[in-house]
């Protein structure tokens, strides 16, 4: 074998090597978008002596079963994945094989674009510039895909200008976007949750008002028990239309680790029942929903990487350790 050989080889060892022993450190403020199967988890704050943001870019597998102590990671900080903190993925494109990652912080570089895009076949990152006709820098907000390919982002935070009430559309195929004329919008607020429906209607859920740093009240139009308002917490829609609400931080400041369920059809509020909670809190972590588990992967004040929770049963919740498709 040559040296040239043997060195091209023992690259792609030391890569492959690499790739199979990858665990990522804490962080929160990340994002986190499913797409076929697989959860990619981007950017953060790691927090130490003072905030780090962070760059890595990584998946995990849900296409087979994993347990706590043996999670599926795949490192794909190679890719050259934007440093933002505190923004929102969706996918979208002609064959959902695009993420588009909204906003956010960026200690690094702050003419940063406010989107950028990457191609999961391909494995590469671009930015998405629209001229002027695009959403002004902001964070805290989050994405809502709809009708095909159209992606919505409202209002949001931006600390050296006021954020107005906006209502932005996103068109994943032609790269555009389009300020909404949308009347009886709602005040500008951020660190919410948006909430798809099956028949494509938006709800935005809890966040603070922009000016007051209060929490938008939760039982706006709806009925039953209501939860503490908070921000920067998350929220998953299931098969049968149950919204599940996790976590954020209170108008208090405190740490929040309740759960809460709001019927989509009902619009009624119900406490979430969890049969062996184990005392965890946490904000500006993400949760999404596969199968029957509502994965909750970081966030502050606890840095366990990855939690899951059975979401199987209406009437009843279970932090479980293993994950079975």
């Amino acid at each position: 074998m040559s040296f040239f050989s043997f060195y091209i080889f023992a690259f792609l060892l030391n890569f492959i090597f690499t790739l199979a022993n990858f665990t990522p450190p804490a962080r929160c403020g990340h994002t986190s978008v499913l797409v076929d199967r697989k959860l990619y988890i981007s950017g953060g704050i790691f927090f130490e002596s003072s905030p780090v943001n962070l760059n890595d870019f990584f998946y995990f597998d849900v296409s087979q079963n994993f347990t706590m102590t043996a999670l599926p990671w795949n490192n794909l900080t190679f890719t050259g994945a934007p440093q933002n903190a505190i923004t929102s993925a969706c996918s979208g494109g002609n064959n959902n094989d695009l993420i588009f990652i909204f906003g956010g912080l960026n200690n690094v570089d702050e003419n940063s674009p406010f989107t950028s895009k990457f191609d999961i076949s391909n494995q590469y990152w671009t930015n998405v510039t629209s001229g002027e006709n695009e959403p002004t820098k902001r964070d805290s907000i989050a994405c809502a895909k709809f009708n095909n390919g159209s992606i919505a982002i409202f209002a949001g935070f931006n600390q050296h200008q006021i954020i107005t009430n906006e209502f932005w559309i996103f068109n994943s195929l032609e790269l555009t976007w389009s300020l909404s004329n949308a009347s009886n919008a709602p005040q500008s607020f951020w660190g919410y949750c948006a909430i798809t429906l099956p028949d494509e209607t938006i709800l935005y859920i809890g966040g603070a008002i922009y000016e007051a740093f209060k929490s938008v009240p939760m039982n706006n139009n709806t009925t039953g028990p209501t939860p503490p308002g908070r921000r920067y917490f998350s929220a998953v829609l299931t098969s049968d239309k149950r919204i599940i609400i996790f976590g954020g931080k209170g108008d208090d400041e405190s740490v929040l680790g309740d759960l809460w369920i709001l019927d989509a059809e009902s619009y009624q509020w119900s406490a979430g029942n969890i049969s062996n909670p184990n005392g965890i809190a946490l904000w500006m972590h993400t949760a999404n929903l596969v199968d029957n588990y509502m994965i909750v992967a970081f966030g502050y004040e606890n840095y366990s990487p990855i939690y899951l929770l059975d979401v199987s049963q209406r009437d009843s919740y279970k932090w479980v350790t293993e994950f079975i498709p």
